[in-house]
């Protein structure tokens, strides 16, 4: 009786499969692609798109667990796809990791909505975050108190922004967070903050932000094409090495093609192909 139950069972198991594979369902697979803060939101623009473009696969693009979040989720097999915020290192690439670069993003200074001053110099933003400049009115604005926040040492952004200009400090006044979203809350809620970060995830903040020229340079995609702003980050995806799955694969597809290469320069990001 037990046998005939299985058998019964496993003929009903094998035809629902077949439907499904008839049916194209066997094939769907809702990805999820965890990782960094500083391409959350253009990525998320662009799962929106994928999404409505076809039925098969859903993408969702989680709150930020950072870039070693995504490394980790991956290499472990948590996921098969997750988003960082620079290209891989060699011991993350010795994980048997693959990087796919995305695109390339102006790193900016960005001030809250209450603040009047529209450009500052590298050297002023050292004063900012060495504590020496702490109010507005110290750079030609309307009064108010410098509300600095930061990202940790280890973050890839403030390791760039030391690279170019040296000697640069961070007082203990300075706010520290860990990831973007955190950031972006800080921002909203102080409208006389200032912080360092990629353009495109500014996109994500409440309040009108203002986004500061640096040494007279704007971060226009434009400035950024003919290399007069100096500084950007580059993001991408990753996936275990041969393991790129059909989602994946199609997701990635999606965004190299002519609407995912508007989609990210409508947001300011230069598309970069491997």
């Amino acid at each position: 009786m037990a046998n005939t139950r299985i058998s019964a069972f496993a003929r009903f198991s094998l035809a629902l499969a077949v439907a499904c594979l008839s049916s194209g369902a066997a094939l769907g697979e809702e990805l999820v692609v965890p990782g960094s803060g500083n391409m959350e939101f253009v990525l998320g623009e662009l799962a929106k798109a994928f999404n409505t473009s076809q039925s098969t696969h859903h993408v969702v693009v989680p709150p930020s667990s950072g870039h070693a979040g995504a490394v980790r989720d991956v290499s472990e097999g948590v996921a098969t796809l997750g988003r960082v915020g620079r290209p891989l290192t060699e011991p993350e690439l010795a994980k048997g990791l693959t990087y796919i670069p995305l695109g390339r993003d102006a790193v900016v200074a960005v001030a809250g909505a209450a603040v009047t001053v529209r450009g500052i110099t590298s050297e002023q933003l050292k004063g900012i975050f060495g504590g020496k400049i702490t109010d507005w009115s110290q750079l030609g604005g309307q009064p108010a108190p410098i509300r600095a926040i930061g990202k940790e040492a280890t973050d890839s952004i403030r390791r760039q922004l030391a690279a170019k200009i040296p000697d640069l400090n961070y007082a203990e006044s300075v706010k520290i967070v860990h990831l973007d979203p955190y950031l972006i809350e800080l921002i909203d809620r102080y409208p006389s903050s200032f912080a360092i970060m990629n353009r495109s995830a500014l996109e994500a903040c409440k309040s009108k932000v203002v986004i500061l020229a640096l040494d007279g340079v704007l971060p226009s995609i434009d400035n950024l094409v003919n290399g007069t702003y100096p500084l950007s980050a580059e993001y991408g995806l990753i996936h275990k090495a041969g393991r790129l799955s059909s989602a994946s694969k199609a997701f990635v597809d999606f965004i190299r093609s002519p609407e995912g290469e508007k989609i990210l320069r409508a947001h300011g990001v230069l598309a970069k192909r491997q």
